[in-house]
């Protein structure tokens, strides 16, 4: 599955690289996300991500990888992990681009997400709900760190 968003932020693209690239701030603007560790800067993490998704409860342990760094524009990530209760594997890359807007910057977000099991039987049109909700609650708690909201 591709997933394609992107939002504009009242903030210079300096701003918002340094918002992105603080992973315990950025971490918890992410719905879900918890028990954040870093173990090398920039490079790998681990992390837990607890979501509802149709009648399935999901929590899943997370091995984070950064597989590149350009900044401060461009960075992506691969996150691969399994769901404790449904064994469903998930594995996404999301490449996150900041883009100058003015007095003001877009985040842009391209996700390719593979789910293997259960979760898949929802459909893709459950999983894209959920998504943009995700994406929607992201995009406040975001400006709201920076102070914009």
């Amino acid at each position: 599955m591709e997933f394609n968003m992107s939002m504009v932020v009242p903030a210079t693209p300096a701003q918002l690289w340094d918002a992105l690239i603080d992973v315990p701030s950025i971490s918890s603007c992410i719905p879900g996300c918890e028990n954040v560790e870093e173990i090398e800067r920039l490079a790998t993490y681990k992390a837990t991500v607890k979501q509802k998704i149709g009648p399935f409860k999901v929590e899943v342990p997370a091995d984070i990888v950064v597989e590149s760094v350009t900044e401060p524009s461009n960075v992506r990530i691969r996150a691969m992990g399994r769901d404790k209760f449904t064994g469903t594997r998930l594995t996404a890359i999301l490449d996150v681009n900041v883009t100058p807007d003015g007095s003001e910057s877009t985040l842009a977000v391209d996700a390719t997400v593979d789910i293997q099991g259960r979760l898949a039987t929802m459909g893709l049109g459950v999983i894209r709900r959920r998504v943009d909700r995700n994406f929607e609650e992201f995009e406040a708690k975001l400006k709201s760190l920076l102070g914009a909201a």
